[in-house]
């Protein structure tokens, strides 16, 4: 887990040094070309040369001098005050040095060093903490790239020398990953304020970063690479700066290696991809599910004004791909608008009458410069449409570098998106060149010109999105004052001496979640007098904390045609399963409980080492089973974020009642998830909260809880 060493303003002030620093100590500086080291002492040279006020000092007791420069055997041994370690010694030494860097007061350090706990070595990464912890001394790394400050020709890293300054801040987990997008800016004229590799992550963490960027004025967009979190901080802080800052993420090895969890339906569903898919979501960043739109996303992020609407207008000389970029609009939920009157009556001055003056606007194989001019010129007025698409295919007729020469001037006086689709090898090749320079995203397809403008109207929703916590907070205060009730104590010592799911639902029940009548039954005679109170509909249910998965073992009959029987039945199936799985487990008896209807809700919850509180919902049987339609929303639900992550479910349309049915309940499914989630915060030795199904009836009408398990850490 990381230090968490100050992250106050006094915090901040080391990171402000670690990125602006005025003294920089290079440990384990060598002569030969060749070295790490070496072309660190390189790069930090040209930072020397802007500023002759700045100062390097080579640490290694093998040389007198390193590039011209006095070389120190220790950073003890220097004179002056240090702003900056960088480290690139073998892992070994690292603690050594890093103790004469906190003896020398040094306080902000980027270990580039590897052969830590990336290959198993915790120990001596452990031994790291405790060192920074001992100076309160900040650090990147280790086994990491380093960090580049544009703004200031800072490159404490042995990347190649690139200073191309711009907006976009990058932050990646993956060095490669990092000299990959250094080497593809040239090429889309993206400029950076700062580079950080972030390598394991001992201390600094995204958060800490995000928390420096949100008061940098260099600093407009945030491009992260991840490969994992380590802190809940992520969310808080990148929901605080993505109200002014978009923050692009790219998340990897989210496919088969997520947890795995077999203790219920929620946890053998909520793997590493549902998780981060939710954490992402309440963080409100904008995810790209690959590397290639992930650079799409920064090129049109860093060159692009705000898209106000979902609106778009499309200008084409190619009908086909028209209608391409029209079924990508319904995919990224972007609207194909009808054009304002007036724009429709003027273009049918400058277009052919063999032109359809519709969105996509087709002008045709044979369109010429002036044509595109012309039609750009009458849309950039339309109050319709908020940003452009702008495609070409190279015709006999039409010239892309002209067209490309007016798409250039277009971006300079109009306050909304544009993007270009010049589909075509080397013919278009020099216009995407020019437009990239000239601050125009350029796609090889139209979907990706699609793709891209999405994510700037998806970032406008994000910045106006506000969460309520009322309901969240009188939910909480409910659940609280039931807890710290005297008379409710047995009921909960119960549920937490013996799980089984009769004590869950009686938790339930005290807790507003409301459950079927039922009683537990230890004899065939007690069955049978249970259910004749419930008019003999009925579903039995063997009743063990020991038995997790009922149907699984057997033990469930809805409505039985004959009471005696299917008790028996049930307990023998039990005592089979108990034999087989767990010999010392226990029968309590057989739950005889009334039988309901209703749409049926899998819902339930589980804790994340890391984030928390997370829960799941979803449409219950084939649903859930094959179709594993499901979402997950991360601690604390608010009324409208409950409502949004149902939303994401494919089966959605049925709770609003498709096909004439009667809506369901839907504030009664989200009331639910509230009192999930504050459940598992306010018990913390609950670990899984499983109700499956949850009947959920028609608006106004509320539901029952079907199924309960919680498991619970005795």
């Amino acid at each position: 887990m990381p230090i968490y060493l100050s992250t106050n303003n006094e915090g901040k002030k080391v990171l402000d040094k670690i990125f602006n620093p005025k003294s920089i100590a290079v440990i384990g500086a060598p002569r030969e070309e060749g070295k790490v080291g070496y072309a660190i002492m390189k790069n930090l040279m040209v930072f020397k040369e802007q500023n002759k006020e700045r100062k390097i000092y080579p640490i290694n007791p093998k040389y007198e001098e390193v590039f011209g420069l006095k070389c120190y055997k220790s950073v003890l041994d220097v004179e002056n005050n240090i702003d900056l370690a960088v480290i690139a010694i073998p892992s070994k030494f690292v603690p050594m040095a890093l103790e004469e860097c906190g003896k020398k007061g040094i306080k902000g350090a980027i270990i580039i060093t590897a052969g830590f706990s990336e290959v198993g070595n915790n120990k001596l990464e452990e031994e790291l903490k405790e060192i920074a912890k001992k100076y309160n001394i900040r650090i990147i790394g280790p086994n990491c790239l380093g960090i580049i400050n544009m703004h200031n020709k800072l490159n404490a890293s042995f990347s190649k020398e690139y200073f191309k300054e711009g907006t976009v801040a990058f932050i990646s987990q993956s060095g490669a990953i990092l000299t990959a997008i250094l080497d593809i800016s040239p090429l889309i004229n993206v400029g950076f304020s700062k580079i950080v590799s972030t390598g394991n992550k001992m201390d600094i963490q995204e958060s800490d970063l995000m928390e420096y960027l949100a008061n940098d004025d260099n600093t407009s967009v945030i491009v992260m690479y991840i490969e994992g979190l380590k802190d809940k901080k992520f969310i808080e802080s990148a929901k605080k700066l993505s109200k002014t800052k978009p923050i692009i993420i790219l998340k990897s090895g989210k496919s088969e290696k997520g947890k795995k969890a077999v203790s219920s339906h929620t946890g053998s569903l909520a793997g590493d991809n549902q998780i981060y898919d939710a954490v992402f979501k309440k963080s409100n960043v904008i995810e790209a599910e690959t590397f290639e739109e992930l650079v799409n996303m920064m090129h049109i992020f860093s060159t692009q004004p705000p898209m106000k609407s979902n609106n778009i207008g499309i200008i084409t000389n190619a009908g086909g791909f028209g209608v391409l970029a029209t079924d990508s609009c319904e995919k990224y939920n972007l609207n194909v608008v009808e054009f304002e009157e007036n724009t429709k009556t003027t273009l049918k001055k400058y277009l052919p009458s063999t032109s359809s003056i519709s969105n996509p606007l087709d002008l045709i194989g044979d369109a010429t410069t002036e044509r595109y001019k012309n039609a750009m010129a009458i849309l950039k007025e339309d109050k319709n449409i908020d940003g452009l698409l702008i495609i070409l295919t190279p015709q006999e007729m039409t010239k892309p570098l002209e067209v490309a020469e007016i798409i250039g001037q277009l971006n300079k006086e109009i306050d909304k998106p544009v993007v270009a689709s010049f589909v075509g090898g080397k013919e278009v090749k020099g216009a995407k060149s020019y437009m990239r320079k000239m601050g125009v995203p350029s796609y090889i397809s139209p979907e990706n010109g699609v793709d891209a403008l999405s994510s700037l109207y998806k970032y406008e929703n994000i910045k106006n999105n506000e969460e309520n916590y009322e309901l969240y907070n009188n939910i909480k205060q409910e659940l609280l004052n039931i807890k710290n009730n005297p008379e409710r104590k047995n009921i909960i010592d119960n549920l937490f001496d013996n799980p089984n799911e009769y004590n869950a639902k009686e938790f339930l029940k005290i807790n507003g979640i409301s459950v079927p009548k039922k009683y537990l039954a230890t004899t065939v005679e007690e069955a049978k007098q249970y259910a004749s109170k419930l008019n003999n509909k009925v579903v039995l249910k063997i009743s063990s904390p020991n038995i997790l998965h009922k149907s699984d073992a057997g033990c469930v009959i809805i409505n039985p045609k004959d009471i005696k029987t299917a008790f028996n039945e049930i307990m023998e199936n039990g005592r089979k399963f108990l034999n087989a799985n767990a010999p010392n487990g226990v029968i309590d008896g057989v739950l005889v409980e009334e039988l309901l209807e209703g749409t049926e809700i899998i819902i339930g919850g589980k804790k994340d080492n890391i984030f928390g509180g997370v829960v799941m919902v979803g449409l219950g049987g084939i649903f859930v089973e094959v179709l594993k339609d499901v979402a997950f929303a991360i601690s604390p639900i608010s009324k409208n974020y409950g409502s949004s992550i149902l939303k994401e479910l494919k089966s959605y349309k049925i709770l609003e009642g498709a096909r004439g049915q009667l809506k369901r309940d839907i504030d009664y499914i989200i009331n639910t998830m509230i009192r999930l989630d504050i459940l598992m915060d306010i018990y913390p030795n609950i670990k899984e909260i499983d109700i499956n199904p949850l009947f959920v009836k028609e608006e106004g009408k509320g539901g029952f809880a079907g199924d309960a398990l919680i498991i619970v850490d005795k």
